[in-house]
């Protein structure tokens, strides 16, 4: 009796090797804003010959380093998670370079919303090139949700972290806050910061903690020649923060923004701009003290910033979820009882005067993280609840960009922040 061997559909085989470059993409977390994240595999007779990522920004696309790996790769089917350029910015077009490599099918999840680099998949149709598209496209937008929300609408996404007790206090009523959790959730937390390009607390939170709002993650498994340490960015309207904080003393990495207003004396301002570092006045918050929100984001989005973490205080958190501006919540929660009426939660401002006004998550996801729980969503708006369509492959001979520019929705603080 003999065996046949019946090869797994197309469709199968097209989301397994793009799982493996949505994989290689993600090694690029914090090296390529303002680039977004891509990732590709060069395929031949069912079998990976070359692959490679985007690794840091400026440097080669990841077609060209799949390529440079695969070497020979004339007939081959390349998968890649954005459509490939085909502009010359800082690196030449990757659409011509597929088309010299002699690539016969190109498989891309999504389409590249820069209107500058989009255009890639039907040029190479014209070559004689099949492209399919849209395959693992949901995984691919979340992936590049900072980059999609900031083409979208010109503002960073925004992810809330806070640690909170069983009781959802971020300290006592004394004020003592390190650290509710514990060091694994901490760890995971600064993986988090290197994903960002900024970082934004309260004058409370620099008077209160001193941060100093690096990353700083354990040797293993971490190269340190990759770490990127995000921006930060202080909501100060009245011009509180001491200057000998760490975070206008001069002594950090990168060099910190401050956003205020009208209300900052000028001395104060002129101080912090003879030491180098940017202040930038906005609006007041219409609806409670400090700085507009809204207004903050728009003068982040500017100067090219596509994703920030709020890591506190209360009222900064809170303002921002007043005012709907959160897209995603992390929340670490200690195996601790805290109590008293005057302990701080996490989100304070305003708040929702009734349960349907409340903010709701999606695609939630609930792990273990040492003795700790994290609990993470998507904020839930009319523009991005969840869809119940299937994701499939389609070939297209005219790929379209239809929702592309849409900020993504579905997966992948202490305020002690430090």
């Amino acid at each position: 009796m003999t065996s046949t061997f019946e090869a797994p559909p197309e469709s199968v085989q097209h989301e397994h090797y793009m799982q493996r470059a949505l994989e290689l993409a993600a090694l690029g977390t914090g090296c390529t804003s303002p680039n977004p994240l891509v990732g590709c595999v060069v395929v031949r007779d069912n079998r990976i010959i070359g692959e490679g990522w985007h690794e840091i920004y400026g440097h080669n696309h990841a077609e060209i380093n799949a390529l440079e790996a695969a070497g020979d790769a004339r007939s081959a089917t390349l998968y890649v998670t954005l459509e490939p350029c085909h502009h010359h910015g800082l690196t030449p077009p990757c659409t011509q370079a597929i088309v010299k490599a002699g690539v016969s099918h190109v498989v891309y999840a999504l389409a590249d919303p820069n209107p500058r680099a989009a255009g890639g998949a039907q040029w190479l149709q014209t070559q004689g090139i099949q492209v399919s598209t849209g395959v693992l496209e949901a995984q691919a937008r979340f992936q590049n949700r900072f980059f999609l929300k900031h083409m979208a609408c010109q503002r960073p996404y925004v992810i809330a972290k806070s640690a909170t007790s069983l009781d959802g206090r971020i300290a006592t009523r004394t004020g003592h806050s390190q650290w509710i959790t514990g060091p694994e959730a901490r760890e995971r937390g600064h993986e988090l910061r290197q994903c960002v390009d900024a970082i934004i607390v309260g004058a409370d939170t620099v008077i209160a903690d001193n941060p100093s709002l690096t990353v700083r993650l354990s040797a293993a498994g971490h190269n340190p020649d990759l770490i990127r340490h995000p921006r930060p960015v202080v909501l100060d309207s009245t011009g509180r923060v001491p200057l000998h904080s760490n975070l206008l003393n001069g002594s950090l990495p990168t060099r910190t923004l401050v956003m205020t207003t009208d209300a900052m004396p000028r001395e104060h301002r002129l101080t912090i701009e003879t030491r180098g570092f940017e202040v930038v006045s906005v609006l007041h918050n219409e609806h409670g003290p400090g700085t507009s929100p809204l207004a903050v984001l728009e003068a982040l989005g500017d100067r090219g910033i596509h994703s920030v973490l709020i890591e506190g205080g209360a009222t900064v958190s809170g303002s921002f979820r007043d005012a709907g501006l959160i897209d995603e919540m992390w929340t670490f929660i200690a195996p601790t009882v805290i109590g008293g009426e005057s302990a701080r939660s996490a989100y304070s401002a305003t708040g929702s005067d009734t349960l349907g006004d409340a903010t709701q998550l999606h695609d939630v996801h609930v792990e273990n993280v040492g003795r700790d729980v994290l609990i993470r969503g998507c904020v839930t708006r009319p523009d991005t609840a969840p869809s119940t369509k299937q994701t499939t492959e389609q070939t297209s001979t005219t790929p379209s960009t239809e929702g592309a520019t849409q900020a993504a929705s579905s997966d992948t603080t202490t305020t002690a922040s430090h």
